[in-house]
């Protein structure tokens, strides 16, 4: 994909939001939410959220511990991408090997598994994809950040309610309504490495109360030359990959809420540059990159038919697009290049009734189907041609599931949930949850938590055969969780929370070697184990500061060798801390993030590693908005774990052991409002 830098604002935007308007009629899911800058601070504590039933409750009362960020955290932190606001969520870690990011969830999560045990929603639709169930999380995410309201992460299983894939935790990104901006914004910003980005916003209500959004963005950087020791010789420029960070992306949003019906439409497309060498290619190479590209809409529909029953029903599609390039030979032999493909459409379609006619129950009914129509992959050679695979592999899957709140006294809150899929390649499953909460007299909840979840293996592990084996017959994966919470609320404005975990892994996915044909195939083959305490508080104040921060300590293991898990840190600290030494003219916020020492996945490690980021956001009358970060201020050198595919043509080949991640960065970035 091509893709200039951004250069002239209005024609661009304008041109974006003409194809943005005539999308509307493909129309989008979407989960309504409250405007949280028109809360009072001591609600924000306490907000309803949707995403641990599907259903609004107050965060006391969710089975589940939840982590909100909102639309102003995201404002005074100065975050761009989701993964941003994922380093905030209590024990969540995000590494990153130059082109994606992945997340570790409680000391789970490996280097390269493209999250596909961390299921990612838009406003409570799934968008991990049907090819390699990945959840984009960095600069792929199709939506931009300055139109969601907030982020919703739970923590554990949801199959019990979101089926496969909700097998580490479940994050949902909700979108802002069309009275959010009042009006139009622009903005415009520029980064370190030569970054450019271009955003505008445009959002009325009509009188008649029909809400009209819409969005788009776009962003150029051509980031910096890296150094990898491993590859340090001549032949391969000392180490240097010059100019091969580069990373582009353009987003559209739309989102049509009229009554009880909301229409919502996404497109994004994302290229990024290849610096590190991968799957067997020649280090410091200009061509290779990846693309991709997801496109959603669907249309939502509510209604309260009584006081006590409310009917929601959904319709959506999806696609996805990837391509990459890939080149083993130097440039100086000719063009030797191959090209790695995907191409998914899906479409699905849910019912769900919701009623309180039963005194002390609240009911949840649903039932949901989806049919995968393509699921193609693909692979050759570009000059001379040459076809290695060609293979798409439909499915489709249908669920039932079924929830019940039950009060059992003013204290006492039992949960239950039980959800069935079938799947027509990984056969069917079900996976119950229980949830029992005591409020105490002291502003205490308890909560004694226990679920599983199921991740069905995806297209990419099953029949991938470009010098791999297929293995149509992998079992789904399998996670049993235990956890119990305890959240105290003295005030409305604080809140403390601390919770005891333990994870079981089982049938996990891992590569083998078949010794027959030496090719990598996917197996069922590992299990393992995570323990932990996680301990978080919160304190807003009346001056309009704020200070939140969070700690873990945790082991993750493989059951089988009983070896610590890569990319697992066993501690965890994060602290924030926001001011208005102005009110409202200038906010500040100040944010150091600590990660223990992790394994790398070449049985060495990478050593522990604190980050402070400063933001600051100032106003200027009523229209005009700056505002400037600098991350990692102290410019503190620091490495993430590399995946196995982190290797040159060499012979023998040179692997990665560690990805160097950004030094001192800076980011300035100027709004306005009309």
């Amino acid at each position: 994909m091509s893709s200039n830098k951004v250069t002239s604002l209005s024609r661009r935007m304008s041109c974006a939001l003409g194809l943005l308007a005539g999308g509307l009629h493909g129309g989008a899911l979407a989960q309504a939410g409250p405007d949280l800058n028109a809360l009072p601070l001591e609600q924000l504590l306490n907000l309803d959220v949707v995403t641990a039933s599907k259903i609004p409750q107050k965060i006391s009362e969710a089975p589940s511990s939840v982590t909100v960020i909102t639309a102003e955290d995201i404002r005074l932190r100065g975050y761009r991408t989701l993964t941003d606001v994922l380093q905030s969520v209590p024990g969540v870690t995000v590494s990153y090997d130059r082109n994606y990011n992945y997340g570790n969830v409680r000391g789970l999560g490996n280097p390269g598994d493209l999250n596909t045990r961390l299921l990612i929603l838009i406003d409570g639709r799934r968008l991990n994809d049907v090819v390699y169930d990945q959840g984009a999380i960095g600069t792929e995410f199709p939506v931009d950040l300055n139109l969601i309201e907030r982020v919703e992460f739970v923590p554990g299983p949801g199959s019990a309610i979101y089926g496969s894939s909700a097998f580490f935790g479940v994050v949902n990104v909700i979108t802002k309504s069309g009275a959010a901006p009042g009006g139009a914004t622009l903005s415009g910003g520029a980064f370190t490495g030569g970054g450019r980005e271009a955003r505008v916003v445009v959002g009325n209500r009509t009188a008649g109360g029909t809400a009209l959004l819409l969005g788009a963005s776009s962003f150029h950087s051509a980031g910096r030359d890296l150094y990898f020791p491993e590859y340090n010789d001549a032949a391969s420029h000392h180490g240097v990959a010059t100019g091969l960070d580069y990373d582009r992306y353009h987003r559209m949003f739309a989102k049509l809420d009229a009554g009880g019906l909301v229409a919502e439409a996404y497109f994004g497309s994302r290229t990024k540059g290849i610096p590190t060498a991968s799957y067997g290619q020649q280090f410091d190479d200009p061509r290779p990159w990846t693309r991709d590209e997801y496109a959603g809409a669907g249309l939502t529909w509510r209604r309260a038919v009584s006081d006590t029953l409310d009917v929601f029903a959904s319709v959506n599609v999806a696609r996805y697009r990837y391509a990459s390039v890939n080149v083993t030979e130097p440039a100086s032999t000719g063009p030797t290049r191959s090209i790695d493909a995907a191409d998914s459409r899906s479409g699905g379609a849910e019912l769900r009734v919701i009623s309180s006619a039963l005194s002390g129950h609240k009911l949840i009914a649903g039932a949901e189907y989806v049919r995968d129509n393509r699921r193609q992959m693909a692979n050759y050679d570009v000059d001379p041609y040459k076809l290695y695979f060609d293979r798409d592999h439909p499915k489709h899957q249908a669920a039932l599931y079924l929830q019940d709140e039950m009060r059992l006294g003013p204290r006492v809150i039992l949960n239950t949930g039980v959800r069935r899929d079938a799947d027509s390649e990984g056969g069917a499953t079900t996976n119950p949850r229980v949830a029992l909460l005591y409020k105490t007299a002291r502003q205490v909840t308890l909560k004694a938590l226990y679920g599983t979840a199921y991740r069905s293996a995806n297209a990419y592990e099953r029949y991938y055969t470009f010098d791999y084996r297929a293995n149509p017959a992998l079992r789904s994966e399998h996670i049993r969780t235990y956890e119990l919470v305890a959240e105290y609320f003295p005030t409305d404005r604080f809140r403390a929370t601390a919770s005891g975990f333990q994870y079981r892994l089982r049938d996990m996915l891992a590569l083998a070697n078949d010794p027959n044909t030496g090719y990598l195939y996917f197996s069922n083959i590992d299990a393992a184990r995570a323990t932990g305490i996680e301990m978080e508080a919160e304190w807003l104040r009346e001056d309009g500061s704020s200070l939140k921060g969070s700690a873990n300590v945790q082991s993750a293991r493989n059951d089988v060798t009983g070896q610590w898990l890569a990319n697992s840190p066993r501690r965890l600290v994060k602290l924030n801390y926001t001011s208005a030494p102005l009110g409202e003219h200038l906010r500040a916020s100040a944010e150091y993030r600590f990660t223990g020492r992790r394994r790398t996945v070449q049985a060495s490690e990478v050593g522990a590693f604190g980050v402070v980021n400063l933001n600051v956001v100032g106003t200027i009358g009523t229209h005009v908005e700056l505002s400037a970060g600098v991350f990692n201020l102290l410019a503190r050198r620091y490495a993430d774990s590399a995946s196995e595919e982190h290797y040159d043509n060499s012979m023998p080949p040179r692997h990665l052991n560690a990805i160097g991640q950004d030094g001192r960065t800076w980011r300035v970035v100027a709004t306005l409002r009309f």
